[in-house]
């Protein structure tokens, strides 16, 4: 998320890993951690594309926003890739 947020490469974002401590924080890291090689978002993103994972990440995530009552089910949702504009309890 951070990566696509802030238009990195892969070896950006792997070198944000390395030396950027909110990067370590979102991603729970430990400090002294030394982060991963630049070739591993790609990968990520290929496993994620078979067996039609990502679809099943997305219905867990919404469960899961259901249960949290963020999103209603049987009402308008409308969504931009990343934004999900919904009537959140405040």
């Amino acid at each position: 998320m951070l990566q696509f947020l802030l238009g990195l490469s892969d070896r950006q974002a792997a070198e944000a890993v390395r030396c950027r401590i909110d990067f370590k924080y979102a991603l729970a890291m430990e400090l002294d951690e030394p982060g991963f090689h630049h070739s591993v978002p790609a990968d990520f993103r290929e496993r994620l594309a078979q067996d039609d994972r990502a679809d099943r990440l997305l219905d867990l995530a919404l469960a899961r926003l259901k249960e949290a009552g963020l999103v209603r089910a049987r009402t308008t949702q409308r969504t931009d890739s990343i934004h999900v504009l919904a009537r959140c309890a405040t």
